[in-house]
Order: structure tokens, then C-alpha cells, then sequence
């Protein structure tokens, strides 16, 4: 009931805070949040992919969704006509392997 009522009869504000590697994954939920939310945090790996398309942000080895790449100016647009505020990670913590005992 409380996911039914948080998707059908939110109450405002309402932040969703999305993660994972991919946003080909994800642009159905995506794009129906943008309907009901007045934030939306996206972290996770699928950030790197927002941030090359937006920001030109060089990414390295980061993971990058190249279909899901695509749909980054629709998803910007939909929020931007809706009135939803876009989060994006503002920094980040840069190593040379993905491992505890990494040189960062």
C-alpha cells in the first residue's frame, strides 16, 4: 500500500533517489517519476552517463551507457517542462582500480 499511495497520491515534495549501471534500465521508471516527483537524485554509475552527455565530463573506465546515453536530453527535457529538479553527483573520488587498497 505505502508504494502504491507514494506513486499513485504523492505528497508534495517527493525526491526519488535512483541508482545503478544502467539507464537504458530504467527510463520507463524514469520517465514516470517525472510525472510525480519534485526531485530526482541519479547516482550510481548511471551518473557518469548524464554527466559525459551533459557536461562533455571526461569519465575514464567509469561506467557509460551508451543506449541509455540517448535518452539524456529527453529525460533533461521532461524535467525541465515538468518543473522537476535534476541532482547529479558534484564530485567524486578518482581511482586507478576498483579495489580497497586503490591509489585515489
Amino acid at each position: 500500500d505505502y508504494f502504491a499511495n507514494a506513486l499513485e497520491n504523492p505528497q508534495k515534495p517527493y525526491l526519488s533517489i535512483l541508482g545503478g549501471a544502467k539507464v537504458e534500465d530504467k527510463i520507463q521508471l524514469i520517465m514516470n517519476l517525472l510525472d510525480q516527483v519534485s526531485e530526482m537524485l541519479i547516482g550510481g554509475g548511471m551518473a557518469f552517463t548524464f554527466k559525459k552527455v551533459l557536461d562533455k565530463m571526461e569519465i575514464g573506465g567509469s561506467l557509460y551507457d551508451e543506449k541509455g546515453a540517448g535518452i539524456v536530453k529527453d529525460i533533461m527535457a521532461k524535467a525541465e517542462a515538468k518543473g522537476v529538479k535534476i541532482h547529479l553527483p558534484v564530485d567524486f573520488v578518482v581511482a586507478d582500480a576498483f579495489d580497497r587498497n586503490a591509489n585515489n
